[in-house]
């Protein structure tokens, strides 16, 4: 399996409007709610109103508790980054004030020495004046000790001992030690009363913190708008409510489809595979490009399609709709063909418009989409169940092609795997993707008119039903009587040398008439070999 894809998650400019059909589930619902989340406005084109406000429900919920949890981890993210500061500032801090203490000690250790060596001197000083003899002889040396000695006593019994502190000093002392009492009894009251104003009185439990008032979230800009694809009609009453609503539209998600296990006719008599996957939603297309067109920026058409295109059978107009006997997997694989088929002749149309259209391949979805698989199809979806994505991921690929700028401009192109790839050989003819289209807008013919259809190049009389030749009467296939009749001869030589022309049903040909069904076949066989193994090297490119 390949590499995960990440999905871009760039905020949607204001005001940028999507319409996705079938949203209320699966790759639609996914889809839906991450361009809202992303900002965008999104309107659930769906066929049930309960279903589709359920969803939405469901989606504000989620995205409520997405907000919430995202803003818990940041808030987490700051208080310990907080905590860190906090911790760095004490730290330093800290660092700051041992660095006072180690200046402060060395600068009280050098006055220290200092003073000692000036004690030093002073002694020195004072030792050298005793030894010096006094001028006057020994008498007056004795004299002057007892003089001195005398003198200091008297001195002595007036004046404080150096070493002997004084009663001021005694009482300067006592008074500092009495302020520092009170200091410190100040201290202790103030952080009694630090704790009495922290945690209440004391024995009291600390009072609960009211929690902080939680931000408002604001709601997904989602809502519903009624569209049955099984129906014509309902298709132009959806048209009519968007437009009435005013809503500008730069992307349109051709998302809705199913699988009929059976064979059922929709209430406009087409086959419910071709109509729903298809057809509906190019007329939906149809009357949505002038809003497109309007919007500005890069309009884009995306229709979601799938891989089992290229098991189609093509376009066969004696069985386009199941006529000849039905096959859900057929059904189901020719609605996705032309759509590609579509999209590459309405790309043509609008070039000049600057509208991207896009068809994706979302992969092996692992969802209720099976349900709608019977017999050995079924045995076969689930036994991909397991291997499947499931429709998160799924969605990854359409919001690729719908939010990827560096896609801007590029359309038409196929996506598989959120990146583009190349869809069948089958998808890209010309010829096929003509008669297609004619027979389409044929359909749709009671439903437009000339102004929708100038959009795309298009009259009501360009697309007027080509009326069958008639065959020839009897009377006008026989020869005149006047007419000379022709030699045998002659009319062996003519018969000779004239071509034999095919019979329409002769067995063995397909709907091209020029290849035998068998050598078809192996074609098909052979592309799809080729598209596997395509696919395969994808993929272990995507695991290296």
């Amino acid at each position: 399996m390949g590499a995960k894809q990440s999905v871009p998650s760039d905020a949607v400019p204001e005001g940028r409007t999507f319409i996705v059909t079938g949203a209320n589930g699966g790759i639609g619902y996914y889809t839906s709610k991450k361009i809202a989340e992303l900002g965008g406005t999104v309107v659930m084109a769906c066929r049930s109103e309960e279903k589709a406000k359920k969803a939405i429900e469901q989606m504000q919920e989620e995205n409520r508790q997405e907000v919430r949890a995202k803003r818990r981890a940041e808030k987490e993210a700051s208080e310990k980054e907080k905590q860190r500061a906090d911790a760095a500032a004490a730290k330093e801090e800290q660092e700051k004030k041992r660095e006072e203490e180690r200046k402060k000690k060395e600068e009280e250790q050098k006055k220290a020495k200092e003073e000692e060596e000036a004690k030093a001197k002073e002694e020195e000083a004072a030792k050298e004046g005793e030894e010096k003899p006094a001028e006057g002889g020994e008498a007056a040396a004795e004299e002057g000790e007892t003089g001195v000695t005398e003198e200091a006593a008297k001195e002595g019994e007036g004046t404080p001992s150096a070493t002997t502190p004084s009663a001021e000093e005694n009482t300067t002392a006592e008074e500092g030690q009495g302020d520092a009492g009170k200091a410190s009894e100040e201290v202790e009251e103030g952080g009694e009363e630090a704790k009495v104003e922290d945690g209440g009185a004391a024995g009291d439990a600390p009072a609960e913190q009211e929690p902080e008032p939680e931000e408002e979230i604001p709601d997904l800009k989602l809502q519903f708008m009624q569209l049955d694809l099984e129906s014509f009609e309902s298709v132009a009453s959806f048209v009519k409510q968007f437009k009435d609503s005013g809503l500008p539209l730069h992307v349109l998600i051709c998302n809705g489809g199913l699988i009929a296990p059976a064979l059922v006719t929709t209430k406009d008599g087409l086959e419910s595979s071709f109509q729903i996957n298809y057809l509906s939603h190019f007329l939906l297309t149809l009357h949505l490009l002038p809003l497109l067109k309007a919007s500005g920026g890069t309009p884009k058409i995306v229709n979601v399609t799938s891989r089992l295109h290229s098991s189609a059978e093509g376009v066969n107009l004696e069985n386009i709709q199941s006529q000849k006997g039905y096959s859900q997997v057929k059904a189901y694989a020719n609605s996705k063909l032309y759509q590609i088929m579509n999209m590459y002749t309405l790309s043509s149309k609008v070039k000049e418009s600057g509208i991207d259209i896009f068809s994706v391949h979302p992969g092996v979805i692992d969802s209720g989409f099976q349900k709608g698989y019977s017999g050995l199809s079924k045995v076969a979806m689930l036994f991909h169940k397991g291997f499947g994505k499931n429709a998160q991921d799924g969605a990854a690929t359409t919001l690729t092609a719908v939010l990827d700028e560096q896609y801007n401009g590029k359309g038409p192109l196929y996506f598989s795997n959120c990146k583009p790839a190349q869809p069948s050989n089958m998808s890209k003819n010309e010829e096929k993707q003509a008669t297609l289209w004619r027979y389409s807008l044929e359909l749709l013919r009671d439903h437009v008119d000339d102004t929708i259809l100038a959009e795309i190049g298009e009259t009501l009389e360009s697309i007027q039903p080509k009326e069958p030749e008639p065959e020839p009467t009897p009377e006008e296939s026989a020869p005149d009587e006047g007419d000379k009749p022709k030699s045998e001869g002659e009319s062996e030589k003519k018969e000779e040398e004239a071509p034999t022309a095919p019979s329409q049903d002769e067995e063995g040909k397909t709907e091209e008439g020029d290849k035998p069904v068998g050598e078809t076949q192996q074609e098909e066989q052979k592309t799809e070999e080729t598209e596997q193994k395509e696919e395969a090297g994808e993929e272990k490119k995507d695991e290296e």
